[in-house]
C-alpha cells in the first residue's frame, strides 16, 4: 500500500499546482490586455486616420452647404423681383397702364414705386451683392457689388445727379427703354432725341411678347440704355459706363441674370441671351459672344 500512495502523493502535487499557474497567468493578461487599455493615448496613426476622415467628409459637405447657401439667396433674389412685378402692377393700374416716366422727369425708377415699398429698401438688394460701390476703390463696378450710397463722399465725390435720391442704394437696374418719358425733360435732364422717341415701350398695353421684354433685372448701376451695337466686353465682369449692355453682363447666379419681364415673370437669363432679348421697340436679336463667353451655355 505504501507504493501507491507514495506513487500518487508525487504525482498530485504536480497537477496540483498546474491550476494556480492558470489562473495566475490568466490574472496577468487580464492586467495587461485590459488594465492598461483604459489610460492608453492615440497613436499617431490613429489620429492621422481620423483627421483624414474629417477632411474627406468636409471636402463632401462644404461644397454642397455653399450650393445649398447659393440657391438659397437665389430664391431670395427671385422673390424680391416678383415682389417688384406686383408693386409695377399696381402704378399700371394707378397711372392708366403707363411706365414710369425715366431720369428725364427728375426721378429713378425705384423713386417712382417708392410708395409701394416703403420702410423696406433692401428689396432693391440682391441677397449675393457684398459690398457698395462708394466700398470700392476708384468706385470700380463689379458682378457682385450694389450701386450706391447715392450722394455718399466716396461715390464720385459726392455727386448726384438732378433724378438720383440722395441715400438711394441697390442692386438692380432697369431697363431705360421701359419708361414713358415726356420729350423734353426737366432742367438738369435731358431731352429724348425724335430718332429714339419711338424706341420706348411707354404703355404696358402696346407690349407684345411681354415675357421677352426685360423690365429690371441685375445691374451694375441703377439702369441703362442697352443698345444694338454694343459689344460684349473683353472681360467677365468689366463694366463700361459708356456701354449699357456690360451693366446687365454679371454672372451672379451660376453664371446667368435673374431678371423680371414685362409680362411680370422672372426667371434667370444666359449672358449670351441677353442679345437675343428685346430690349427695346425695334431690338434685332444678336449674339456676339466674346471668348470669356465660350464657357457658358446660353
Amino acid at each position: 500500500m505504501a507504493g501507491p500512495r507514495a506513487v500518487s502523493h508525487r504525482l498530485l502535487p504536480g497537477f496540483g499546482h498546474m491550476k494556480p499557474k492558470i489562473m495566475i497567468t490568466t490574472h496577468v493578461i487580464h492586467k495587461l490586455n485590459f488594465g492598461k487599455r483604459k489610460d492608453r493615448a492615440f497613436t499617431l496613426v490613429e489620429v492621422l486616420v481620423a483627421i483624414s476622415i474629417i477632411v474627406l467628409l468636409a471636402s463632401i459637405l462644404i461644397p454642397c452647404l455653399g450650393k445649398a447657401r447659393d440657391q438659397v439667396l437665389t430664391v431670395v433674389c427671385f422673390s424680391r423681383l416678383r415682389q417688384f412685378g406686383l408693386m409695377y402692377e399696381m402704378y399700371f393700374q394707378d397711372n392708366n397702364d403707363s411706365l414710369p416716366g425715366g431720369w428725364n422727369t427728375g426721378r429713378m425708377w425705384m423713386t417712382d414705386l417708392l410708395p409701394y415699398y416703403r420702410g423696406a429698401p433692401d428689396i432693391r438688394l440682391c441677397p449675393k451683392t457684398k459690398k457698395f460701390l462708394h466700398e470700392i476703390p476708384n468706385n470700380e463696378m463689379g458682378v457682385f457689388i450694389a450701386w450706391g450710397i447715392m450722394g455718399h463722399p466716396d461715390l464720385y465725390g459726392g455727386q448726384c445727379k438732378v433724378w438720383h435720391k440722395e441715400g438711394m442704394y441697390g442692386s438692380y437696374g432697369v431697363n431705360g427703354w421701359a419708361h414713358n418719358p415726356p420729350d423734353k425733360g426737366v432742367p438738369g435732364t435731358y431731352d429724348i432725341s425724335a430718332g429714339e422717341r419711338h424706341l420706348y415701350w411707354r404703355k404696358r398695353t402696346k407690349v407684345r411678347n411681354r415675357e421677352t421684354v426685360p423690365l429690371i433685372g441685375d445691374c451694375a448701376w441703377d439702369g441703362t440704355h442697352p443698345e444694338i451695337n454694343e459689344l460684349p466686353t473683353a472681360r467677365e465682369g468689366l463694366v463700361i459706363t459708356e456701354n449699357g449692355m456690360s451693366h446687365f453682363t454679371l454672372p451672379r447666379h451660376g453664371g446667368k441674370v435673374n431678371m423680371l419681364f414685362m409680362d411680370a415673370s422672372a426667371r434667370k437669363v444666359g449672358l449670351k441671351e441677353l442679345w437675343s432679348l428685346n430690349w427695346h421697340t425695334k431690338w434685332v436679336k444678336r449674339r456676339l459672344p466674346p471668348s470669356w463667353l465660350d464657357d457658358y451655355p446660353e
